[in-house]
């Protein structure tokens, strides 16, 4: 099963750092409703609502999560394959 951002975001709720703190202001719900009407290009979709927040630090909260979502997306299919 391929790791989507959404999932991974809201296992970082509990973090006391500022993507936890992203985490915490996102309705995922509401998200996940704009993502079933576009394609299907996560980054590009996550932008655009990261974008229409327009909150200070989001913009940044958000490539660090992102970064930190590759990486363990990476690990995860790794482990698929062994």
């Amino acid at each position: 099963m391929i790791m989507k951002f959404e999932e991974w975001l809201v296992s970082q709720q509990n973090r006391e750092d500022v993507i936890g703190d992203f985490a915490r202001v996102l309705d995922v719900e509401d998200v996940r409703q704009k993502f079933s009407r576009r394609k299907s290009d996560e980054h590009k979709n996550w932008a655009d609502v990261v974008i229409g927040i327009a909150q200070p630090g989001y913009v940044d909260a958000f490539n660090e999560a992102w970064q930190e979502f590759l990486v363990a997306k990476q690990v995860a299919e790794d482990a698929l394959v062994e």
